[in-house]
Parts: structure tokens; C-alpha cells; sequence
């Protein structure tokens, strides 16, 4: 065989890429590639470089941020830089309850990425970025603004059913 010849392939899809990404006000932040295993270290260079520039972008001064409770998300390192932006008036960072339902609407928006991606068909891991990124960018205004007013709606069916299973649609 001729190595010429060959083209890389994976044969169930096209590998997997981690990424971090946010989304508010109608329109997509920064979508980052995470190379290797998240800690908390990479996570607040991820605050850094692209959580809190893409909060004064999208929103501007004195954003709300939105995390869950990841224990990177609730070191010491972060939970003190986010402190400090917070008594700077750059953000607010939201609470979230300990052993929450997972509703963080960037969840729905990550399946719909998945989605979009899956059907492209990527061939190798470096299509697999490429086609994230065009997704990414073409996630449109009302689709995440819908995410974003669903969250009172949802937020109210889960304090109704205590925690409980609740049926969205219904919500």
C-alpha cells in the first residue's frame, strides 16, 4: 500500500472533541477545544481566557455566571478568582444547589451541537472540530433564547415536585 493512497478514518464517527462553550443575550460565546483531562487549573485558564471575555461581550458589566457544582468549578482556586471578579463588579456568579437536577440549559444546547454534528458524518477528529465550530456558529438567536426562557418555567416544576421527577412537557 501506498501511504499516499490512505485516508485517515474512524470508523464510528469521528472520534470525540471535549469542548467548553457558553452561550447568552441570544448569541454563542467562545467555543475552546479542552485538551486532555479538565482540572482545575485548566478550568479557571478557561475562566480566564474565555468564560468571563465572553460574558462582558455577550452581556457586558456585571454578568451572571452559571456553573454547576463540578468539584473544578468549586475549588478553591476558582471559587476565589471568581470572588474577585465578583467584589470587582465584572460578574455575579449564580448559586447553584448542591445535588441539583442537572438543568443548566447549556446541557440541551450541547445535545442539539451533537446533533448538528452527527449529521455531517465527520470523518477523523480534525473534521470533527471543523464541523463543531461551523454548528457552533450556526446555532441561531431564538433557539437559545428559547433554552433561556425555559429556565424559570423548569426551575418552578422541579421546587413543585421537590426535587422530584416532573414532566417538562407538561411544564
Amino acid at each position: 500500500m501506498l501511504k499516499e493512497c490512505l485516508t485517515p478514518s474512524v470508523k464510528h464517527g469521528g472520534g470525540n472533541v471535549m469542548v467548553w462553550g457558553c452561550f447568552g443575550a441570544g448569541k454563542v460565546g467562545d467555543l475552546y477545544r479542552v485538551k486532555g483531562i479538565l482540572n482545575k487549573e485548566g478550568y479557571h485558564s478557561i475562566l480566564q481566557r474565555h468564560a468571563i471575555p465572553s460574558g462582558q461581550r455577550l452581556i457586558g458589566a456585571n454578568f451572571i455566571l452559571q456553573q454547576d457544582n463540578d468539584p473544578k468549578h468549586t475549588s478553591k482556586l476558582c471559587k476565589n478568582y471568581l470572588e474577585q471578579k465578583q467584589a470587582a463588579g465584572i460578574l455575579s456568579v449564580m448559586e447553584w444547589p448542591a445535588q441539583s437536577p442537572d438543568l443548566n440549559p447549556i446541557e440541551l444546547l450541547w445535545e442539539q451541537l451533537d446533533r448538528m454534528v452527527r449529521k455531517k458524518c465527520p470523518s477523523n477528529q480534525s473534521n470533527l472540530r471543523e464541523l463543531l465550530l461551523e454548528a457552533w456558529g450556526a446555532i441561531s438567536p431564538d433557539c437559545l433564547n428559547k433554552l433561556t426562557a425555559r429556565m424559570p418555567k423548569v426551575c418552578n416544576a422541579v421546587i413543585a415536585a421537590n426535587g422530584g421527577f416532573f414532566d417538562e412537557s407538561k411544564v
